[in-house]
């Protein structure tokens, strides 16, 4: 389950909207992982925000998730999360940079494709709604400049693949009935 929460950012005069992510794994069997919240964003009130669950792996370990926030050229944010150890495996996060080089209606169409030859996320763009072509590029986990938790996140630059790259695709799932 994907839940999202947002609220003032409480800041001196800024009044920003903070958004907080958290996504709960809940198995078959019953078991869960406790919630991970380890994901928030502080921008403009009103930008539009997607967060949702792409697919799984084909071995059910891992769900990957897309959120797109703010208005086009927008940002996007990409994440493997390993159900087993309940962490994120790998994140990317593409700024404005790499929106910005495509057509409003394509960015509307991202969303991760699947997983390149070398075990990458990739992310693609749909030829639909006024895109006029399907795209993929292959996604390079986030490098920082300091530490983890308070450093930088230096900016991607996704590596464009040829449409005839083989990419696994990702297992949609099967929605659960309350």
């Amino acid at each position: 389950m994907l839940k999202m929460h947002r609220e003032d950012d409480h800041g001196k005069n800024t009044h920003l909207c903070e958004a907080n992510y958290s996504l709960q794994i809940s198995r078959p069997d019953g078991s869960a992982n406790p919630p991970f919240n380890g994901l928030s964003s502080d921008d403009n009130w009103d930008r539009p925000i997607v967060f949702r669950i792409e697919g799984f792996s084909m071995d059910g370990r891992d769900v990957f998730i897309v959120i797109l926030e703010g208005a086009y050229p927008g940002s996007v944010d990409t994440i493997d999360y390993d159900m087993s150890s309940g962490s994120i495996s790998r994140e990317v996060s593409l700024d404005r940079h790499f929106t910005r080089r495509l057509s409003r209606a394509c960015a509307a169409t991202l969303h991760i494709a699947g997983i390149s030859p070398k075990g990458l996320m990739v992310l693609g763009s749909s030829a639909k709604d006024g895109c006029p072509r399907a795209e993929l590029w292959q996604l390079r986990p986030n490098k920082y400049k300091g530490s983890l938790t308070g450093g930088l996140v230096l900016p991607e630059y996704p590596e464009q693949l040829s449409s005839s790259t083989g990419i696994a695709t990702l297992d949609p799932g099967n929605p659960v009935q309350p």
